[in-house]
């Protein structure tokens, strides 16, 4: 009995030290999973919205990923989601690469993850955009002309300023003017500015603008005219929440890059199916369901990761205006694919 009683109490020693043991190691390697990730939101649908919508599943919940939606304005820019960020209003955000870039040499610790737009030749975005009796008909008629961009220090304002270069212009010859993407139409279409550029990724007000019809583009101004194949657009966190929380991350970015593929697999057999989908979800969200009849998914299969050469093009365009440093930044600074599990080295 005394025997017995002593190799109970050893047991009990030993199970009482292995949990401490334990305790003190989970303490030292915080526990990250699931943590709420604040991400801004307007009345346009997700691409998680739209997947979950068309699968009859919630993706989120499925990995267990759970969202705090922030209002964002509609027709704002990237580079403010990068600001808010950076403000640690939110967890993560989506920019084009410039506002990334431009943020990561000033010091930023932040890091795309995953990534939003593909330019291709089946998806070339849009080109620079005038009304149907304007007198510009080549890039030598812009001197001195207003073209309205939704945001400065994103895609659209770099993406003119070489192909300003391209043809021997500098951009101090036009005025960029910064216009909310759904009301750069209306600013066209009366006069008030002489171009229109968007955000030269295409989209839904282009789309909706060029149907009214009354408009023409100027051959050659595209993104994929003056980029080729390429992705644009970085999404990401902040390094000090993906260093704390890596696992809730990696869950977020599978649930992502899930709901790209099943949209645009579900697009190619049945496009009006996804637009459906689309509606439904804007009509709830409080936007425009119309917009559903010009929506077409952005993601290529052939193209589904960014590289080095995508972030490369902006880093030697910034540099070249001295804005950057030779050597200050690298792409590797600028995102990683290590948390994508579709992604194979």
């Amino acid at each position: 009995m005394h025997h017995r009683t002593k190799f109970l109490l050893l047991l009990f020693i030993i199970a009482a030290l292995t949990g401490t043991g334990y305790f003190f190691f989970a303490k030292g390697k915080e526990v990250s999973w699931p943590v709420t990730i604040r991400v801004l939101d307007s009345s346009t649908p997700s691409d998680w919205e739209i997947a979950s919508k068309l699968t009859g599943r919630d993706l989120l919940a499925d990995e267990g990923v759970k969202l705090d939606k922030i209002s964002l304005a509609q027709g704002s820019g990237g580079t403010i989601s990068i600001q808010s960020l950076l403000a640690n209003n939110v967890d993560y955000a989506s920019s084009a690469w410039p506002a990334w870039i431009n943020a990561i040499a000033s010091g930023g610790k932040i890091k795309a993850v995953t990534t939003g737009m593909t330019t291709s030749k089946n998806y070339p975005g849009n080109g620079l955009v005038v009304l149907q009796n304007s007198t510009i008909r080549s890039v030598k008629e812009l001197a001195g002309k207003k073209i309205a961009v939704n945001v400065l220090g994103a895609s659209a304002d770099y993406e003119i300023r070489q192909y300003l270069r391209q043809n021997g212009l500098s951009i101090d010859l036009v005025e960029l003017v910064v216009v909310p993407s759904a009301q750069i139409e209306q600013v066209l279409r009366s006069g008030q500015v002489d171009v229109a550029a968007w955000t030269m990724g295409g989209g839904l007000e282009y789309e909706i603008a060029m149907h009214q019809g009354g408009l023409r583009e100027l051959p050659g101004t595209r993104r994929y005219d003056i980029r080729g194949q390429t992705i644009t657009m970085g999404s990401g966190f902040r390094e000090d929440f993906i260093n704390k929380h890596p696992d809730t991350v990696s869950h977020f970015v599978s649930v992502v890059e899930k709901s790209k593929r099943i949209i645009w697999d579900e697009f190619q057999k049945d496009p009006e199916r996804v637009k459906k989908a689309y509606a439904a979800i804007s009509e709830a969200k409080g936007g425009n369901s119309h917009l559903a009849n010009y929506y077409r998914p952005t993601f290529s299969p052939d193209y589904p990761f960014p590289t080095d050469k995508d972030i490369q093009w902006w880093i030697d365009i910034l540099t070249s205006e001295g804005k950057l440093k030779r050597g200050q930044i690298s792409p590797s600074a600028v995102y990683t694919n290590n948390y994508n599990p579709y992604f194979t080295k």
